[in-house]
């Protein structure tokens, strides 16, 4: 939001450029470019440019500290030849002419009159090429130089005067879905196509990609989504509730699935037997979300529409229904989290869905602080922590107080609430989906208000049953609408999102694949009963959209 301070979140540090003069001979200039990065720096942005540049140079070594400096001949620069004037083959003397107008160097002049391109893009002179890599906008001021610039580069939000932005857009307008990446599926009496609600893709800790859908029927339908067909044979199904499923999660070995559901239950399943070992019951209205606790295949947090957060450890006692299942009771109970102390009369029914004013819709393990959560409900926008370690003390109060509180400025006249909630993977960054069509990034060490807000003209949260979805390697996020499919790449927020077209009716639930790489499949839930796969394939893409007659049998991405 354009009145917030967006306290940074990276680690990356820079030291500006110095230069140093001895004997007033400028020729003897040293200018040193440091990027150094503390914890963390395999998810330096500069660190990817200076092993490409390393890399296509031949023979540079870049340890962890690095130094750049500059060279006297410019083609012993390690990434001169990207920043240099490439002479063409058949117009020699075009080039030397246009090199020289932009301050470069003919190469038949002598050394000492040498003027290093690299100098001039330093000096701000000549301005480095513009092309997939590189976004030049002209009413931003001219950074000192382009690694510089990089290294400035935020976790998240909008750095103002940065005229250069690594951005891989371009590449997601490849992705497709084809007919053989749609799924359907049958309901129990194996009449009708049933609606799926949730989905999420494993862990990758089998190697495999697996997407498990949750349907208004109950059942779990988990599709590896490598193989051909629109329905493959290896296609596995759970009967899981008898009641719609609302969210799921794998546990980190992948081996069993979590699932909450209107029926108030949660249960675990075992996905190699089929079998349900574990049933937690405590909520006395529907279960909306689930969360995994990090690295903790034991403990996870479910919130439901009685406006309670529940904590659930399978390692807890037990006991045996009638019916032979494993039963568990909560560990630990939040209640009224986010319902209102000074309401007296209950407030009509919500317009967004069926959810009430008092439901718990949305809970996060936190990954900066294991023993924190994050909740979010649909009456007030504001997102909550609580301290987990507390045990039993929130229990004592029927409106327990928070560990922190988020800061919500509404954009209309009332408090819209929020219907889902997601994490960034370095658990740097939490984002809310709203029901006023916005969703909203916070620091996750530091609540207050929103450092950024993603929305569009034409994305709309119209139901609480919409969630949202980030990236394994968080640059982008996704969320399902009225209809389509939006994502947004988060360090460019003033951009429109990209839409992914080819659902007809509502998109509800929405993940990506886990495994990271060029190809990291996007998935979503429509209620037009079908499962939508995106997957990257520019050869596909160029065809249909030269044969119009293609486009009504794929999906594709717009801008």
């Amino acid at each position: 939001m354009s009145g917030t301070s967006k306290a940074p979140l990276g680690d990356i540090t820079h030291r500006p450029l110095t230069g140093r003069r001895s004997g007033n001979t400028t020729a003897q200039q040293v200018a040193n470019l440091t990027c150094s990065a503390g914890q963390g720096d395999e998810n330096n942005p500069a660190r990817g440019l200076l092993d490409l540049f390393a890399a296509q140079s031949g023979s540079v070594s870049l340890n962890r500290k690095r130094s750049l400096k500059r060279f006297i001949d410019d083609s012993e620069h390690p990434i001169a030849r990207f920043l240099s004037p490439q002479p063409s083959p058949t117009k020699p003397s075009a080039t030397k002419s246009n090199a020289a107008k932009a301050g470069g160097v003919s190469p038949t002049k002598s050394v000492a009159n040498t003027v290093v391109v690299v100098d001039s893009i330093l000096s701000g002179e000549l301005m480095p090429p513009t092309g997939p890599l590189f976004f030049h906008s002209a009413k931003a001021a001219r950074p000192t130089s382009i690694l510089s610039t990089i290294c400035r580069r935020q976790t998240f939000g909008r750095q103002r005067n940065m005229p250069y932005y690594v951005s891989t857009r371009e590449y997601m307008l490849d992705y497709i879905s084809r007919p053989s990446d749609v799924y359907s599926f049958v309901s129990q009496d194996g009449a009708t196509l049933v609606p799926p609600f949730s989905c999420a893709y494993n862990n990758v800790a089998n190697g495999a990609r697996n997407l498990a859908v949750g349907d208004e029927d109950g059942t779990i339908h988990i599709v590896d989504t490598r193989r051909e067909g629109s329905h493959p044979d290896a296609t596995k199904q759970i009967l899981a509730h008898q009641n719609a499923i609302f969210d799921l999660c794998w546990t980190k070995d992948d081996s069993k699935i979590v699932s909450v559901s209107g029926d108030q239950s949660a249960r675990i399943h075992d996905v190699e037997t089929k079998k349900c070992v574990g049933v937690f019951s405590g909520h006395t209205g529907s279960i909306k979300s689930v969360s995994m606790k990090h690295n903790d295949d034991f403990i996870f947090a479910t919130a439901a529409r009685d406006g309670a957060v529940m904590i659930w450890d399978s390692r807890c006692s037990s006991t045996t229904s009638a019916t032979g299942e494993t039963v568990y009771r909560p560990a630990d109970r939040l209640l009224n989290v986010h319902a209102s102390t000074t309401r007296a009369v209950p407030p009509k029914k919500s317009k967004h869905g069926s959810d009430g004013p008092n439901t718990a819709s949305a809970v996060q393990y936190m990954l900066h602080n294991e023993h924190i959560i994050a909740s979010t409900g649909s009456l007030d926008g504001s997102i909550k922590y609580w301290d987990v370690r507390k045990h039993g003390t929130y229990f004592k109060h029927d409106y327990p107080t928070p560990l922190q509180t988020s800061k919500y400025t509404p954009t209309t006249r009332r408090a819209h609430g929020m219907t889902s909630m997601a994490l960034s993977p370095d658990g740097r960054a939490l984002y809310a989906l709203s029901s006023d069509s916005n969703i909203y990034m916070y620091n996750t060490t530091a609540l207050g208000h929103p450092v950024e807000r993603f929305g569009g003209s034409d994305f709309a949260c119209s139901s609480y049953y919409i969630k949202i979805s980030v990236s394994p390697d968080g640059n982008y996020i996704a969320a399902g609408s009225s209809k389509d499919l939006y994502v947004w790449e988060i360090n460019m927020p003033q951009r429109k999102p990209l839409v992914f077209q080819g659902h007809e009716r509502e998109v509800t639930g929405v993940d990506w694949a886990k495994d990271l790489g060029h190809g990291t499949e996007l998935s979503g839930c429509s209620d037009d009963a079908k499962v939508r796969t995106w997957k990257p394939n520019g050869e596909l893409v160029q065809e249909c959209r030269e044969n119009k007659s293609l486009l009504n049998l794929h999906g594709i991405v717009s801008e």
